[in-house]
């Protein structure tokens, strides 16, 4: 026989409303009673019926997500802090790409939207001006992961970017570092947030910021190549800097490499930071101190709010949310 909420609810002495709480990831439901009813559900290998559901709820429990590229470490990261709200919630998240193309970013809006989702969770492109014309036209819930282009209508979960700038310059600059490359990555206003944060650090601290030693990279161009070049081209030139900010860590990682190549000792002579705290990347060769940009965390937020949301089904009272990153210190800034 199928087991049904009543019969949890009878054997651990609750409520149904109190086991629904937990299903729906609600969150006045306290620690330990949550840990009780799912490891009781697990116990009975308990599966709600979630067309059963639907029917009476009029939900479909998925959620969509439109992302960039899923070819970035961050959407991963991300969507595994997505996931662990969902799940214990029977939510399912139906993720699509738009790959940076402006029309495929339209088309999956719509078709999420089609699919009579409960709700939408948008990535913002780095460089995005405005959002598809189907988010300003629906009634479903959208929540932003990320800094919400200006004018756009929704809750969003962000990072306080200028603080990714100032916080890597001031670790460098609080190891006596002053003489820094900054790779600044594109022309996005993400970027240039990031870049205010660091001049803002070296104003602080009383160092002045050197012009010809802020070098762009190009969309499409490799990263590492970009961060090995540049730095091949700075030795060559008999530059020689004490610290590397870098916008991404395959940046940082082409420099490193470029820097050891040329026997320049890291973190003994240069020291260098990158941003994303990539796990995998970063624990490779002289292991990279690096910015983490809480995306696990903006996951979770994301999948709370939007639980939220779908419940309130109308006015919020929930407000936009940012999120500072903090400093992953590894060998290449490490002191000796």
């Amino acid at each position: 026989m199928a087991i049904r909420l009543q019969d949890i609810a009878n054997d651990l002495n609750l409520s149904k409303m109190t086991i629904s709480k937990v299903l729906r990831g609600q969150t006045d439901v306290s620690a330990e009673t949550k840990a009780r009813v799912l490891k009781r559900m697990k116990e009975l290998n308990y599966r709600p019926n979630i067309s059963a559901r639907g029917l009476r709820t009029g939900q479909t429990y998925s959620v969509g997500m439109v992302v960039p590229s899923l070819a970035n470490p961050a959407v991963a990261l991300m969507v595994r802090g997505i996931n662990e709200v969902f799940r214990p919630a029977s939510y399912s998240l139906v993720l699509s790409s738009i790959e940076g193309d402006d029309e495929m970013e339209e088309r999956e809006t719509e078709l999420h939207l089609s699919r009579q989702v409960d709700a939408l969770i948008f990535c913002p492109r780095s460089d995005a001006s405005a959002v598809p014309q189907a988010l300003t036209e629906t009634t479903v819930p959208v929540i932003y992961a990320g800094t919400a282009p200006p004018r756009a209508a929704g809750l969003s979960v962000g990072l306080r970017e200028a603080e990714v700038g100032k916080f890597a310059a001031e670790h460098l600059l609080g190891r006596r570092c002053r003489r820094i490359v900054y790779l600044r990555g594109p022309r996005t206003a993400v970027a240039d947030q990031r870049f205010a944060g660091f001049r803002e650090a070296h104003r602080d601290a009383g160092v002045s910021v050197r012009q010809d030693w802020i070098f762009e990279t190009h969309p499409g161009a490799s990263d590492y190549r970009s961060g090995f070049e540049i730095m091949q081209r700075l030795i060559a030139s008999r530059v020689r800097p004490d610290g590397i900010v870098a916008y991404t860590d395959l940046l940082a990682a082409g420099a490193r490499d470029a820097v050891i190549a040329a026997a320049i000792e890291v973190p003994k002579q240069l020291q260098i930071i990158g941003c994303g705290n990539v796990a995998d990347l970063c624990e490779t060769g002289i292991s990279l101190t690096s910015i983490d940009l809480a995306h696990e965390e903006i996951g979770r937020r994301v999948a709370r709010m939007t639980l939220k949301r779908i419940e309130e089904k109308g006015e919020t009272a929930q407000r936009s949310v940012t999120l500072s990153p903090k400093i992953v210190e590894r060998a290449s800034t490490r002191a000796n």
